[in-house]
């Protein structure tokens, strides 16, 4: 079976379509091609053949345009199954459906809170557009054969309407890692790392501020940042404490996770995320966890259960500058419980919170859209 990723707004090698999906597609044995307007070339990316729509378009082009812009590809690819990436394309998927296609679309958002949070939206019109797009979504769900995401509060919506949801969390691909001992543990600089896209609400002013009264501290991140956000941070009191790599490759961002102490993750309640619920969808959490690093993160009620079962780190409350001071200084002050709170992360990443779980869901949707009729 044929089987085409249709991605907009992503990049290529995307560590949930491409890293996770994509490549767990391709190892069982499924023929796989990932379809992008991010404006590259085609190529062949460890097996994966990827095809561009070619020039890139505005995003809000794309975002009014992208039947159009995808159609033409799609079609040539001729793939038995396509899995969809951005809500724009979920026209595209109904027009596959009636070409007797079978289509599968991935949430990787909760749209409908997403867009009544969009900054850029005039405030006076997110109702309205979030209530059009709702309905269009609705519509276009009930045409195609399944939805899966990363949002358990998104799963539970769409399962009750129409009992199509899979919840598909974006837990790491486990890697063979070197045990770290508690020698190691404590000649460990006091690093603090944070990795993936630095959102605004992802609470990096109070990071910064946190770091400013604690000596010897650094705090690196590796991740896309608009310059404005990122100069703004830099002439903070604590400005001078941090270090900004911009996005790196997965090699580079295991050295990070190496000389880390300890991993952060600390966002506002967003609609989105379930406000206080909290997700799965976060890939930064769950990394820090594979890689045996004791976490600080936000009190999300499903963040909460990992740490409280399997003590593995601090919970904080968002903007809580304090708070995220204090688990700081405990984890740098106390190198046997930075060392105990490690091992716990590596632990529950390798009982519970990886991708082979997941994996084992992803693949039966396959399965039993490669034998339905």
């Amino acid at each position: 079976m044929k089987v085409c990723h249709v991605i907009s707004g992503y990049f290529r090698n995307d560590a949930r379509v491409f890293t996770r999906q994509c490549l767990s597609l391709k190892d069982a044995g499924y023929e796989v091609s990932l379809l992008t307007n991010d404006g590259g070339e085609d190529e062949v990316l460890m097996g994966i053949k990827v095809h561009s729509c070619g020039q890139l378009w505005p995003r809000w082009r794309t975002l009014l345009f992208a039947r159009l812009q995808f159609k033409q590809k799609a079609l040539e690819i001729d793939a038995d199954v396509y899995q969809l990436h951005s809500p724009e394309l979920l026209p595209l998927g109904v027009e596959l459906k009636k070409l007797g296609k079978k289509v599968v679309y991935d949430a990787h958002e909760d749209m409908q809170a997403h867009i009544l949070e969009k900054d850029w939206l005039p405030t006076f019109s997110r109702k309205a557009i979030s209530f059009l797009v709702s309905n269009y979504m609705r519509y276009a769900y009930k045409k195609i054969d399944q939805i899966v995401s990363p949002h358990s509060h998104v799963v539970k919506k769409i399962s009750d309407e129409m009992d199509k949801g899979v919840l598909i969390a974006n837990f790491p691909i486990l890697k063979d890692l070197e045990d770290i001992s508690l020698n190691a543990v404590s000649e460990k600089d006091p690093i603090i790392c944070y990795s993936g896209t630095v959102y605004s609400y992802s609470n990096q002013e109070q990071i910064v501020e946190s770091i400013s009264s604690i000596p010897n501290v650094r705090y690196e991140v590796a991740g896309v940042i608009e310059e404005v956000h990122k100069n703004s941070l830099l002439k903070m009191s604590g400005g001078q404490k941090v270090v900004f790599h911009g996005r790196i490759n997965q090699e580079s961002l295991r050295d990070l996770y190496r000389r880390s102490l300890v991993g952060i993750v600390v966002y506002d309640y967003k609609l989105n995320l379930g406000y206080n619920l909290g997700s799965y969808g976060t890939n930064k959490l769950f990394e820090y966890m594979e890689a045996g690093l004791p976490v600080i993160c936000t009190d999300y009620v499903l963040w909460k259960e990992i740490i409280e079962e399997y003590n593995c780190g601090f919970y904080v409350t968002p903007g809580d500058v304090d708070g995220i001071r204090r688990s700081i200084e405990t984890i740098v002050g106390d190198r046997n419980l930075a060392y105990e709170m490690g091992r716990n992360s590596r632990r529950a990443a390798l009982v519970r919170f990886n991708w082979e779980s997941e994996n084992s869901k992803y693949l039966e949707i396959f399965d039993r859209l490669n034998h339905s009729d």
